[in-house]
């Protein structure tokens, strides 16, 4: 026998289904449905007051009242919380003190040394930084923070004023 389906069905599945719809069929069969209209059951009557309780069965009031333990009303919604947690110990850890900060030092000399000029017992140094050359001599104050303090053959001396901190730019000799 071919039967006609759109498609192809695997047996396991047929046979799965086919086992669900014999169950199915074996469970509805034990439900008998009674023809007999006397077998129906009937809505239970409307009492008024008095018949209602004398069809219900007495109630014993002692097991509403709440129980009483060592002369106290147990709460029955009382928190059951554990002891509490203590609070945490403070632990005082020393440390070592901070290294003090190094000391302030003055910044690498701005300028360099482009040329001299003696007259007399003067001596004029040229000095170049980035696009300006100054002309200076012993005493005079370049830039607002650097003082020349002396000008040898060798080297200018400066005093870097925030700091009052000695410098010195060397001269290298006309050969």
């Amino acid at each position: 026998m071919k039967l006609f389906f759109p498609r192809e069905i695997p047996r396991r599945a047929a046979a799965v289904v086919v086992a669900l719809a014999l169950i199915a069929s074996v469970v509805a069969g034990r439900e008998e449905v009674s023809s007999d209209p006397q077998a129906a059951p009937e809505p239970a009557p409307v009492m008024n007051g008095a018949a209602a309780q004398a069809g219900l069965p007495d109630l014993d009031l002692e097991k509403l009242n709440r129980s009483v333990k060592n002369n106290k009303i147990t709460d029955l919604f009382a928190s059951k919380a554990a002891a509490p947690i203590p609070a945490p110990v403070a632990v005082a850890i020393t440390l070592p003190p901070p290294p003090p900060p190094p000391a302030p030092t003055a910044p690498p000399l701005p300028f360099r040394y482009f040329g001299k000029w003696i007259d007399g017992d003067r001596t004029v140094v040229f000095l170049w930084n980035n696009s300006e050359g100054h002309s200076v001599a012993a005493g005079d104050t370049v830039e607002g923070a650097y003082r020349v303090e002396a000008i040898t053959d060798s080297s200018v001396d400066f005093i870097y004023l925030p700091l009052g901190s000695k410098q010195t730019l060397p001269i290298s000799k006309p050969e």
